[in-house]
């Protein structure tokens, strides 16, 4: 038996609201603070609750958010902001965007966004408005640079019917996404650049690495992709998803679970379409499960116990002692009929 190794999950709420496709303000319906947009000059789409501004080479732009404290304490609020990436839901992300990859940005949204204030101190059920000042990179860019306005909270609470010495953190959080316009608009792509191995909660996984190389968003995806080994026509493992989103200059590690059984080495084929809004695409790369990296794969994952195997050894066995009660009752029974063949033969005897 392997030893598995205990994770202690930190309770982490972060429920993301704040995508291009129906941004909101809000993330965290159990935060005591909430954050608002205040609407600026430069916006390009009045209705839109982020930011998504327009803004010439080198121009200079100050964007406002109120911060709210709605609780009975002081609260101290970090902002920061961050690039967006696709994370591997297929879904858009700020928080974590360090943990996902990007390609080919034009550039670091990030670098062209300060604020002053990257920590907010407020009273009780007090507000402040945030500056934060943008500067337009030199030159003008194709697409857009998206990213997000992050603001963050650790609320410490120690339990009321214990008196051990012990704290509950819960980080909460909001999302006010940030999108500025470059000279013209343009298409997103899609490429598969690479296959690899790896883990997701513990169960072996294969990741189809899925580009989008475009400052564009690419909205509205749906993605099947089927595996199969190398030059057989059985296909082996098979995953769809419908209506995932990537980031602009995004890398999707698209995952393929293997649910809860072993990498087994091999050359394989992987095959993925994919379409979006009209646009669609087929790729297909080979790749090859080397044995030891499926042996140390393997012996990290939780792997399912094929129960069939039991089954069989049961069948046998009850099969076996089936043949022994046969056995014991053929021998009882030629013992009697022994045993009757003696006392026929002794009465004949004595007859005589």
């Amino acid at each position: 038996m392997l030893k598995r190794t205990l994770k202690v999950i930190i309770p982490l709420v972060f429920l993301i609201v704040g995508c291009l496709a129906g941004a909101s303000n809000s993330w965290a319906q159990d935060a005591d603070y909430e954050v608002k947009a205040i609407s600026s000059s430069k916006q390009v789409d009045e209705t839109k609750t982020y930011f998504d501004l327009r803004l010439n080479p080198e121009e200079k732009h100050s964007i406002m958010v109120k911060v709210t404290n709605r609780s009975d304490q002081e609260r101290t609020i970090e902002t920061a902001i961050k690039t967006a990436t696709t994370n591997t839901n297929g879904v858009v992300e700020y928080i974590n965007s360090d943990q996902n990859q990007s390609s080919g940005l034009p550039h670091d949204i990030s670098q062209f966004v300060k604020t002053a204030t990257p920590k907010i101190t407020l009273a009780p059920h007090e507000s402040k408005e945030v500056e934060y000042v943008i500067t337009m990179p030199k030159t003008d860019f194709p697409g857009i640079l998206s990213g997000g306005i992050i603001f963050t909270s650790e609320n410490t609470e120690k339990p009321s019917e214990s008196s051990a010495d012990v704290a509950i953190k819960n980080q909460f959080g909001y999302v006010i996404a940030l999108v500025l316009h470059g000279e013209k608009d343009v298409k997103p792509d899609l490429e598969l650049t690479k296959v690899s191995l790896g883990q997701i909660n513990d169960r072996n996984t294969v990741f189809a690495h899925l580009t989008n190389a475009k400052a564009a968003y690419l909205n509205r995806l749906n993605v099947h992709v089927k595996i199969k080994k190398k030059n057989t026509n059985t296909i082996l493992y098979e995953t769809q998803n419908s209506d995932l989103q990537m980031a602009p200059n995004s890398v999707f590690n698209y995952p393929v679970s293997l649910q809860e059984t072993k990498f087994k080495p091999g050359k394989y084929l992987l095959a993925v379409h994919a379409e979006s809004k009209g646009q669609t695409w087929d790729f297909e790369k080979e790749f090859e499960i080397k044995g030891e990296e499926a042996k140390e794969l393997n012996e990290q994952a939780y792997i399912h116990k094929n129960q069939q195997h039991y089954l069989l050894y049961l069948v046998l066995f009850l099969i076996f002692l089936l043949l022994l009660l046969l056995v014991y009752l053929y021998r009882k029974r030629q013992q009697k009929i022994k045993a009757l063949e003696e006392q026929v033969a002794e009465l004949k005897k004595n007859e005589e």
